[in-house]
């Protein structure tokens, strides 16, 4: 009976971020666990926190964004857009490709050194909502 409880919450919480009222300005913390050597985003969660996982090249952009004085978390501020825009200081991920529940691949501009693309899951749509076809991200100090 938990099982399907926890599935419930799951459902429940991807409707809700399907469905609800999209922000136009999001602030997110990554946090990385030394014990599994992971990046996971650091929110609420009904399931198992390995869903909240960061792989796929979404964990080496966490990588690159830590610096040593930042411990073990990364906060950022996101900007989901569907148009391309100009933001001061932020860089800018564009979508190539996306499944709804398969996750989406984005390219990263604008982030001298970085040159991997990354892979965002669909818990991006209990976040966001949906896959924009432009992120802009910002690193918070």
């Amino acid at each position: 009976m938990s099982k399907v409880l926890t599935y419930a919450k799951l459902a429940m919480r991807f409707a809700k971020g399907i469905l609800s009222f999209k922000k136009s300005v999001y602030d997110l913390s990554f946090v990385f666990v030394p014990k599994d050597n992971t990046w996971y985003i650091d929110m609420p969660w009904p399931g198992d926190r390995y869903n909240l996982a960061m792989v796929g090249g979404s964990d080496k952009l966490l990588n690159f964004l830590c610096e040593e004085d930042d411990g073990n978390r990364v906060s950022v501020r996101v900007l989901p857009r569907k148009k391309r825009e100009q933001h001061e200081g932020f860089f800018e991920c564009e979508m190539i490709c996306s499944a709804l529940f398969g996750g989406a691949d984005y390219r990263v501009h604008g982030l001298e050194g970085f040159t991997r693309n990354i892979w965002i899951c669909p818990v991006t749509l209990t976040v966001l909502g949906h896959y924009p076809k432009y992120i802009y991200i910002k690193k918070l100090f």
